[in-house]
């Protein structure tokens, strides 16, 4: 189970303990919801669909499987599919059976046929990832007209399962990798450059298992906009007119790689896609879950707690250096007008200008604004938002977006001319992980910056943003008691920021 959050410090406010209690309870609610056994149990939209596919009775069943959710997913299939599954391999991040020792719902029967192999530390591909990748492969390929391939996918699968193409170099691939994430290139552009240079994903995998009954996919989405051609870089998915090389050549231009990549990687990309497109009559998918059944789950929560809790966007990207001061404003707007610094005409403007700068497809302005604006000022006010950003690591710290993004949020509101006393910001990762660390990410606030303020003077906090060093900010204050910790959940659905406004 997941970890239960220490004790706050005795000089924190009742008020305010009781506030981040509840924000930590929610964004734990939205984890469980999108936990593997939730999503299989609950699933309504393809729930028919579904439920068919584990019927073929008198067909050999077989699964394979990569992303951080995985495990939690063989299970479910393991419990559905029971004596008809013949075999599989599922490729799951190091450290994940000792995590979920015990748990019953990570836990596969003594007796499995599933071969299971933990690879990719620090979601990067390693020796493990090539031989799981192989592995699977080769199941995918020896499929027949009696047998159903079953294929579990998750975000973090992408470093679960690597083959590039010869004579790329893992070391070279892992290279190019890190250099895209620290030049701040979207999940979306690592995994076409991904599918650019190999063997088994862009739809490959699929191809691989042509001959087999049926190929099914169960998807849990961590991609902005749930592009299932891009989650885990899509090794089912099968795109017609794709010009896969031509787009990473594109991305690699863009962020200023192109002229520094060996000769390898330049050959592959550089050469013309002539593979065949074939038609996979055989292949489905389903989409099992993604951050809306999170956020929906928050929602109702917050709702039942009764208080007003509305949907910023599910589909937040860009750099938290451009998305910490639209929090800050935002945070700055709704407590000024709660506390009737503001009217509510004043508030409409400020917040119609802020959303028009806001560049996501899915916020419904209006609507927004109307719901944040004439609700019940007496109640607490929740902003839910979700999606990932990115950070451009440019210092030699520890830490990760959430924790940057909430360490700039805590700057952002200390410096405002009216500093919020009742605003609360959480930013976390569902999958536990916010980067390379041991935390889902953070608290902020300006309860933070008087807490830092105890030890250090608040200037050396912009100290800790440049070497994007947040982890050891978050470290140095009150113990680390502003962690968001929970360990790998076992799922993974991108993050969830949550804004609380409860001026008391």
């Amino acid at each position: 189970m997941i970890r239960s959050w220490p004790q706050f410090a005795r000089k924190m406010s009742t008020a305010n303990s009781a506030s981040l209690t509840n924000l930590r309870e929610l964004f734990l609610c939205g984890v469980e919801a999108v936990k593997p056994k939730s999503l299989f149990d609950g699933c309504h939209s393809s729930a028919g669909s579904i439920r068919e596919s584990f019927l073929h009775d008198h067909k050999r069943y077989h699964v394979v499987g990569f992303g951080k959710a995985v495990l939690g997913m063989a299970v479910q299939l393991e419990r559905h599919l029971g004596s008809r599954l013949s075999g599989g391999c599922i490729s799951i991040p190091t450290g994940t059976g000792e995590r979920f020792a015990g748990e019953a719902e990570f836990t596969l029967s003594p007796s499995t046929a599933i071969e299971v192999i933990e690879c990719a530390r620090n979601n990067l591909p390693d020796e493990g990832s090539l031989m799981a990748a192989k592995k699977i492969k080769q199941i995918a390929h020896s499929m027949t007209s009696d047998d159903v391939l079953c294929v579990l996918v998750s975000g973090g699968g992408s470093a679960l399962l690597c083959l590039p193409k010869e004579p790329i170099t893992l070391e070279e691939k892992l290279q190019l990798i890190k250099s895209l994430a620290t030049a701040g290139a979207s999940i979306d552009e690592l995994n076409n450059v991904r599918i650019a240079l190999s063997e088994v994903k862009g739809g490959q995998l699929a191809l691989a298992a042509e001959h087999a009954y049926r190929v099914y996919s169960y998807v849990i989405s961590d991609i902005v906009g749930d592009p299932v051609a891009l989650i885990a870089s899509g090794p089912t998915v099968v795109q017609k007119g794709v010009a896969v090389n031509g787009k990473a050549k594109e991305i690699l231009l863009k962020y200023g790689l192109w002229s520094k990549l060996p000769d390898s990687i330049l050959k592959a990309i550089e050469q013309p896609t002539v593979r065949e497109v074939k038609e996979t009559y055989n292949n489905d998918l389903f989409l099992l879950g993604s951050n809306e059944v999170a956020v929906n789950c928050i929602v109702q929560q917050a709702q039942a707690r009764d208080w007003e809790c509305i949907v910023l966007s599910r589909t937040i990207e860009g750099n938290v250096i451009d998305l910490a001061p639209v929090y800050v404003e935002l945070a700055d707007i709704l407590y000024n007008l709660k506390t009737n610094f503001i009217s509510e005409n004043i508030a409409k403007e400020k917040l119609r200008e802020l959303l028009t700068r806001f560049p996501y497809s899915d916020v419904k302005m209006e609507e927004f604004i109307s719901q944040a604006v004439e609700g019940n000022k007496e109640k607490p006010l929740l902003i839910v938002g979700a999606g990932e950003p990115t950070v451009c690591v440019s210092g030699g710290g520890k830490g990760g977006r959430n924790q940057e993004l909430a360490l700039r949020f805590t700057v952002g509101v200390q410096e405002l001319e009216r500093v919020p006393d009742s605003v609360y910001f959480l930013s976390a990762g569902t999958d536990g992980i916010d980067g390379p660390t041991d935390v889902a990410g953070a608290i902020g606030g300006a309860f933070v910056a008087r807490a830092f303020e105890e030890t250090f003077h608040l200037a050396e906090a912009k100290t800790f943003l440049e070497r994007n060093d947040s982890y050891r900010f978050y470290e140095a204050v009150s113990s680390g008691q502003y962690f968001v910790k929970t360990g790998h959940t076992g799922t993974n659905v991108m993050d969830v920021h949550l804004l609380l406004i409860n001026p008391q």
